[in-house]
């Protein structure tokens, strides 16, 4: 059974591996990683750990997934980041190759294929309505956050890629492989909710090559980071920080300074937490593939 068609296709992309989000507790639900294992490569430069935040409590607003008890271990040796929704799935169809609809959380030309790599096939897309925390789905502010799904008697982890219109508001489109895990066929409820990432792999920002040789322009996206993040900042040398501007397709965006020999970054996770990174300067490395950061949120 696959969902009506909407305009405005939500997407999101799940974890099948312990490098993306965590592993399922049904082994029946186990899908297929995608593309060549590892770490995508890129350079980095020094790194400084995540630092800071209290353990991720619920919050108050929103009509879908706000609020939710946090420090409760999931099957993936991560901790749930909201209460459990109930809604149905649906065959979006999400998937990289777009065959129907562009996912929300990539750039323009589609994901790269490193993306792949980190996330696996386990790929869905919410609700427009949906809001963790103050982080707005339909601002792109819940890209790559990872979500366990129950259904049919099996469980698995997924990374959001994409967002939009649904049937309700804790309706969720998924992958193909994500539907047949999960049992499409013999019934289409499902429990699901936010949770954070048992990767031990490092975060890995990712850059919008459009415009590369202007290297007084960026946009990054942050991928594979443990738990969702609010903000990202980034200064040149011993400057000031500065936060650059969060883009509906989940990329931060910033100009206005030569970021040609290199510039610092610090994302902040949802509980506080900061990850610190210093990246080599724009035109010096393939985008697509990106940077390396030496690490990720506790």
């Amino acid at each position: 059974m696959q969902r009506p068609s909407t305009p405005f296709l939500i997407c999101f992309a799940v974890c099948t591996t312990l490098a993306a989000c965590g592993s399922g507790s049904d082994d029946g639900a186990a899908g297929s990683t995608g593309g060549t294992g590892g770490t995508p490569a890129g350079s980095g430069g020094s790194h400084r750990n995540a630092t800071g935040g209290a353990p991720a409590t619920g919050g108050s607003g929103g009509t879908d997934t706000s609020g939710g008890t946090s420090g409760t271990a999931t099957q993936g040796g991560g901790q749930y980041l909201s209460d459990a929704h109930s809604g149905n799935f649906w065959l979006g169809p999400v998937d990289y190759a777009e065959t129907e609809w562009h996912n929300a959380c990539a750039p323009s030309n589609k994901y790269p294929a490193g993306v792949r790599t980190l996330y696996g096939n386990y790929i869905m897309g919410l609700a427009n309505e949906v809001v963790l925390q103050g982080l707005k789905a339909s601002g792109g502010d819940l890209c790559d956050a990872c979500v366990e799904l129950s259904a049919n008697g099996k469980t698995l982890v997924a990374r959001a890629v994409t967002y939009g219109q649904e049937t309700g508001p804790n309706d969720i489109d998924v992958s193909p492989e994500i539907d047949q895990a999960l049992g499409g066929d013999s019934g289409r409820s499902v429990t699901w909710r936010f949770t954070s990432s048992a990767t031990t792999a490092p975060v890995q920002y990712t850059f919008d090559g459009r415009q590369w040789t202007n290297t007084w322009f960026f946009r990054v996206w942050v991928r594979n980071a443990k738990i969702p993040f609010t903000k990202l900042e980034y200064k040149l040398g011993s400057g000031s920080w500065s936060a650059a501007e969060h883009q509906a397709d989940g990329a931060f965006q910033a100009s206005g300074q030569d970021f040609s020999q290199g510039f610092s970054v610090r994302v902040t996770g949802i509980d506080g937490q900061t990850l610190e990174d210093e990246l080599p300067g724009l035109d010096t490395f393939d985008p697509d593939v990106g940077v390396s950061s030496h690490g990720n949120f506790e």
